[in-house]
């Protein structure tokens, strides 16, 4: 797997149909369920070279009751990452960035919804508007601080590759599925991306959708 443009178009799905899957996906092909793997072993303590003040996200605090833990999502060798399944729970892109690096993006995504529970806290980013704060705590148990500079909805298929990128200007995206749900394919159309920017520096330009 390389850390440029993605041969296929990137895909989250991540809302009230997915739930049962949870799958972040490299294509619209949904894979069987148990193929998923993992990509936790040595994550948390891994840091890029020269990238010392690095590290992996463990939880992201918002406004509205954004308060939720963050893990690594799984991979398989064919690019498929599988979103935990629990709306509770954010899954963080580690071929990306870490909290506090230099460089890059750090890539949170979560369900919006579920099935059993209904909204789940990655909903609150619905109402989380520019100009909000929000705060990353770090495997090392520091805290970074952003502040929200943009919000962006993408067609699920039309997804920035940047997002998924260490290089660029520093910055933090929260991902959630929007827009109209559709029950044939049993997804959500969109997602909403909320970008921020570390507290003090500038906001980097960002693709509208």
């Amino acid at each position: 797997m390389t850390h440029g443009r993605p041969a296929a178009v990137l895909v989250i799905v991540c809302g009230l149909g997915a739930a049962a899957t949870g799958w972040l996906t490299w294509s619209m092909t949904r894979p069987g369920p148990g193929d998923a793997g993992s990509v936790t072993a040595d994550v948390r303590h891994a840091v890029p070279g020269g990238d010392r003040e690095a590290s992996v996200p463990v939880r992201v605090r918002g406004p509205a009751g954004l308060d939720v833990p963050v893990v690594p999502v799984g991979a398989r060798p064919d690019g498929v990452l599988a979103l935990p399944e629990d709306p509770g729970t954010g899954g963080w892109w580690p071929l990306g960035a870490r909290t506090g690096s230099g460089t890059g993006t750090v890539l949170i995504a979560g369900h919006v919804d579920s099935r059993e529970d209904g909204l789940g806290p990655f909903a609150a980013l619905h109402g989380t508007r520019v100009g909000a704060g929000l705060a990353v705590t770090g495997a090392d148990a520091g805290v970074r601080r952003y502040r929200v500079t943009a919000r962006r909805t993408y067609r699920q298929e039309e997804l920035p590759a940047d997002l998924f990128s260490r290089t660029g200007a520093h910055r933090l995206a929260l991902v959630t599925c929007a827009g109209p749900y559709d029950r044939a394919s049993g997804r959500y159309e969109r997602n909403l991306v909320l970008y921020a920017a570390p507290v003090g520096a500038p906001a980097p330009r960002v693709r509208r959708g």
